[in-house]
């Protein structure tokens, strides 16, 4: 079967629903409520009890979800995310980085809410990042890459959004493991080199699996291609086939490390 590519990158942190007593704030956004750059809640709740079932993988880990620019011109500044449906309007605290918790309301989830941005659909990446305490600011914990992948299965958060292969994929038995796909994920900076290591073991990545094939895979459905060079792949059924633990780590040199 051919390699697909799609893509990651998750956090989690249990949030508390608004208490029903306190008034709803809304967010205004120009433009038609339904050309918001949105998920489906109950997606992405289904993307935070995998995670919960999961938790082996990195026992100490939490979850966030987080959000990218997808296209030049897309502005930070002002982002404003929250839970709407037919009767919730839930405003969603939203970070600095913009990463962010979900609520767990059963009525939002009943009522097929969205998890709305105030910004045109197609607008964002969406991501999930899963982290364990103690991994170095330059690192990334491959069992916590591992975790990503199966919450964005769950959560509709890949990188080829609502393209058929994907959803075909989605619904496969554990395919982060089974199936040999590649995953994109975003580093923190432009990435110049990533290596694995577990103990004495080293390796450097294949500088085919950073910034993304040449040319578009599948046209108009990438959102990755904006921060090109801070993407990466991980291969996870070749590395788990070879022994690499949960605990290995991918060590990023930036581009900027240098200078």
């Amino acid at each position: 079967m051919r390699n697909t590519w799609l893509a990651v990158a998750v956090w989690l942190c249990i949030a508390v629903p608004a208490r029903a007593d306190q008034p709803v704030p809304r967010v205004e956004v120009q433009g038609s409520a339904q050309d918001r750059d949105e998920k489906s809640y109950r997606a992405m709740l289904a993307g935070m009890d995998v995670f919960e079932k999961n938790r082996g993988l990195a026992p100490a880990a939490s979850l966030r979800f987080k959000v990218f620019p997808r296209h030049a011109g897309v502005s930070m500044d002002g982002l404003v995310v929250q839970i709407v449906g037919e009767r919730t309007g839930m405003p969603v605290p939203l970070a600095a980085d913009q990463s962010f918790t979900l609520p767990q309301d059963a009525n939002a989830a009943g009522a097929d809410a969205m998890v709305r941005f105030n910004r045109q659909a197609g607008s964002l990446a969406w991501r999930a990042d899963v982290r364990s305490p103690g991994v170095p600011a330059n690192a990334r914990r491959l069992g916590d890459l591992l975790l990503e992948c199966k919450v964005a299965m769950a959560g509709d958060l890949v990188a080829y959004v609502h393209h058929p292969i994907n959803m075909l994929i989605t619904k496969m038995e554990d395919p982060c493991r089974t199936l040999p796909i590649n995953l994109f994920y975003f580093a923190d900076r432009p990435v110049f080199s990533v290596t694995l290591v577990s103990g004495n073991r080293r390796r450097i990545l294949p500088a085919a699996l950073l910034h993304g094939p040449a040319a578009p895979l599948m046209p108009g459905h990438e959102d990755w291609i904006f921060l090109r060079e801070r993407v990466y792949t991980v291969k996870f059924k070749s590395l788990y086939d070879e022994g690499w633990p949960d605990d290995t780590l991918l060590q990023f040199d930036y581009m900027d490390d240098d200078t």
